[in-house]
């Protein structure tokens, strides 16, 4: 079975737009050239991929696994290209990272220039999310790097422990001047907001109380940073944060207080290694992403970090 690459991208392209029409938008072409070159490889290999509904298009099981090799070859073709057409002193090539929301506010205006100033020939395509949705995005082959919330400073394939952070209840100094560490179960009624169940951020809250024996009051899912500290200046709710989120805004003071057993979360910056051998251009970002956070550091641009040093 012989199958064209651009056959694949077209696939993979309409896999992640789950619609013929956003996928065929995208590549420029029209929707029944889009549904023809489709139609064609599905007779190539035999299977039907795409099962077509009132919502858009999703993959069948077949479909599925063509998506997951797809995404491996086409990285290694354009792998191959890029090693081809560029020099260890002249790396080239575009490099998706993903970002959580709490990370991409303070890593970000390091990590473009200092990209820039070494490897001019690398273009940066930064997408920013929820850690679920990032990670989510990195297990399906779509981005080259991410920074992600892991268990601990442990580096694992395909990872590089960056620093380590504890998280803290945020609340209106008016409603809660206190500063003692707080339990769970002095808690417990306090109403909180917090992201959704794709949040890493989410889990450690359920995790924490959850451990305690009681449930958290939490009275709204937040998915904007910036709305949840808002909400917890006007004292409305209060909200778990680490400290560099929770300092990052002007308006009305916050309280921190520290949650007794503390909770502390390891960040590391992660490739997709299942998929594929990571390209040149994707170590040359990933070693700017770890310089760029003991930079951030050591000048204390960073607050409540602690960098795993090597």
């Amino acid at each position: 079975m012989v199958v064209d690459i651009a056959a694949l991208r077209d696939f993979i392209l309409v896999v992640d737009a789950g619609s013929l029409t956003r996928a065929a938008a995208l590549a420029g072409v029209s929707q029944p050239a889009m549904s023809q070159r489709i139609a064609q490889l599905e007779a190539q290999v035999g299977h039907r991929l795409l099962e077509r509904g009132p919502r858009g298009v999703e993959a069948t099981a077949a479909g599925l696994e063509l998506y997951r090799g797809a995404q491996q070859v086409v990285r290694q073709v354009d792998r191959l290209a890029e090693s081809l057409g560029s020099g260890i002193r002249d790396i080239r090539g575009a490099v998706s990272v993903g970002l959580p929301s709490t990370v991409a506010p303070s890593l970000v205006p390091a990590l473009v220039p200092l990209v820039a100033a070494r490897h001019p020939g690398i273009r940066l395509e930064l997408f920013e999310s929820m850690s679920g949705y990032v990670e989510e995005l990195l297990g399906r082959g779509r981005l080259d790097l991410a920074v992600l919330f892991r268990p601990d400073a442990t580096d694992r394939p395909g990872e590089v422990a960056l620093y380590e952070e504890e998280l803290f209840l945020v609340t209106g100094t008016e409603v809660d001047p206190a500063t003692e560490p707080a339990s769970a179960a002095e808690l417990v009624d306090r109403p909180l907001v917090a992201p959704g169940e794709r949040s890493n951020l989410r889990h450690l809250v359920e995790r924490f109380f959850t451990t305690a024996g009681v449930r958290p009051r939490v009275v709204a899912d937040v998915e904007s940073l910036a709305a949840m500290v808002r909400i917890a200046q006007t004292g409305a709710a209060s909200a778990v944060l680490p400290r560099s989120v929770a300092t990052a805004f002007t308006g009305p003071d916050l309280t921190l207080r520290p949650l007794r057993p503390a909770v502390r979360r390891t960040v590391a910056v992660c490739t997709a290694a299942e998929f594929y051998e990571p390209r040149v251009a994707v170590l040359a970002v990933r070693d700017a992403v770890v310089d760029a956070v003991h930079h951030l550091a050591d000048r204390s641009a960073w607050p409540g970090i602690a960098p795993v040093r090597r």
